[in-house]
């Protein structure tokens, strides 16, 4: 007959039974702790493109998509036209760069010192269709650099690597040429209506006769080497060192100046010029309304890395839908509040990309890949954080004080940005958003840890 002694203030010992018991209580308290502490870490995610092509023998120079997302085009030596599920169309020589018509029904393409104009194919019309149907052909004194067109395909506007301006029309055949060697960038706004360039001392402005018709000074710190233009022509936004720059081309006169962490790499625009979109060498995407003001800040690259810089961006119409390639490879899909939405990694320098105007398609192009996303398929979207104020961020609050010179504005327009008189001074508490550090390698380390205290739990 056992018994045991009870002295008050003094407990029995457990038996080898309830030890196992607590033991196991404890595990699993643990094992619970650390499910919930992993649930509560969003899952990193790598979004995966609807449809890859790829280019191996042949560098892609150029993408262009149709408003709708119907039609897909890229130059890769040749004209490549697909639809927007990924059935090739066609191939038509030749092409290094490429420029379309916001409806799909036209485009130009250069090759070399010779410039293309086809009329697409339709990307629901009958099996036995034409693919595509040259229209015209242009052969040049010297290698063409850029490409320029109206919405309606009416001018098409070049520049050779000589500076030489060629203002082609397409109903016409007919091409006239400026050779004064003038401007480093040379554009026409999406209604044809004017053709503006721009220098380091100078903005032009040329009728399609290839003639010089204005001349307003203009000083910028570095050579510009990205220019947009509203759709109606009465603003010019472009890039100058860690700024970017909106100029009405009425008159010359600066409406207003915006300052980023970096040197601009890339800009895209909504038509209006409401949304303007900037990327960085250093990896920071910013966008800034129709005066001017910071809108928000997402820093793609907090950690500083080398070469993770943005490459390329794209917006659509209405703003909503913003994407971004980076030199490491990356595509950033991100809201109109610079919330990251979706990412893809990668290991290819991003060359191009485009969004569709109604943003439901997206293309990215590498040197020799390109790849499709379609709006509707993505993940969902990630978590995002407003941490306080990092090295980038402080370096954009900085270049936000109201130290910041203002210029008013002269004559009202009748497009693109209009008149307020002073541009505004950028509120500071404009939203500045930092890229989340991706959880994909806890996932395993979580994974592990669960299964190593099961089993210890059943080996209890």
């Amino acid at each position: 007959m056992g018994w045991k002694m009870n002295i008050p203030g003094i407990y029995p010992l457990p038996g080898p039974d309830t030890i196992t018991a607590i033991k196991r209580l404890r595990t699993l308290a643990i094992v619970m702790v650390l499910t919930s502490t992993f649930a509560l870490v969003p899952l990193a995610q790598a979004r995966a493109p609807d449809w890859n092509y790829s280019s191996p023998d042949s560098v892609i120079g150029g993408i262009a998509i149709s408003s709708k997302g119907d039609l897909i085009a890229a130059a890769a030596e040749k004209l490549l036209f697909f639809t927007r599920t990924g059935t090739l169309l066609g191939k038509e020589p030749f092409g290094n760069t490429l420029v379309m018509t916001p409806d799909g029904k036209y485009s130009a393409s250069e090759y070399f010192s010779t410039l293309y104009f086809y009329k697409n194919p339709l990307p629901a019309g009958p099996a036995d269709q034409p693919k595509a149907t040259k229209a015209g052909e242009y052969e040049f004194l010297q290698k063409i650099r850029s490409l320029s067109i109206s919405n309606d395909g009416n001018t098409l506007v070049a520049q050779t690597l000589e500076k030489d301006v060629v203002i082609f029309n397409t109903r016409t055949a007919i091409a006239k040429i400026n050779d004064e060697e003038v401007d480093s960038l040379v554009k026409i706004s999406a209604d044809g209506t004017r053709i503006i360039g721009i220098s380091q001392t100078a903005l032009h402005s040329y009728s399609k006769n290839g003639e010089i018709t204005r001349t307003s000074d203009l000083t910028t710190f570095s050579l510009p080497h990205t220019m947009l233009l509203s759709s109606g022509g009465t603003s010019t936004v472009f890039n100058d060192g860690q700024a970017v720059r909106c100029v009405n081309t009425n008159d010359g006169k600066e409406r207003w100046t915006g300052r980023v962490a970096g040197y601009v790499t890339t800009i895209a625009m909504t038509p209006s010029a409401s949304t303007i979109i900037a990327g960085t060498e250093t990896g920071n995407i910013a966008a800034f309304n129709a005066n001017g003001n910071l809108s928000w800040s997402y820093a793609a690259n907090p950690e500083n890395r080398q070469a993770s810089g943005i490459t390329c961006s794209a917006v659509s119409d209405n703003g909503e839908m913003i994407a971004a390639g980076t030199a490491d490879g990356r595509i950033l899909f991100l809201n109109a509040r610079g919330e990251l939405t979706d990412s893809t990694p990668g290991k290819e320098y991003i060359r191009h990309i485009a969004v569709s105007a109604d943003g439901s398609t997206i293309v990215a192009a590498s040197d020799h890949a390109l790849s499709t996303f379609f709006s509707g398929s993505s993940s969902r979207p990630q978590p995002v954080t407003t941490p306080h104020l990092s090295q980038t961020s402080a370096a954009v609050q900085s270049a936000l004080t109201p130290g910041r010179t203002q210029v008013p504005v002269s004559s009202p327009s009748s497009g693109g940005i209009s008149s307020t008189g002073l541009t505004e001074i950028p509120a500071t508490y404009s939203i500045i958003h930092t890229a989340t550090q991706s959880p994909s390698s806890l996932i395993p380390l979580a994974v592990s840890l669960l299964l190593a205290l099961v089993a210890l739990v059943r080996k209890r």
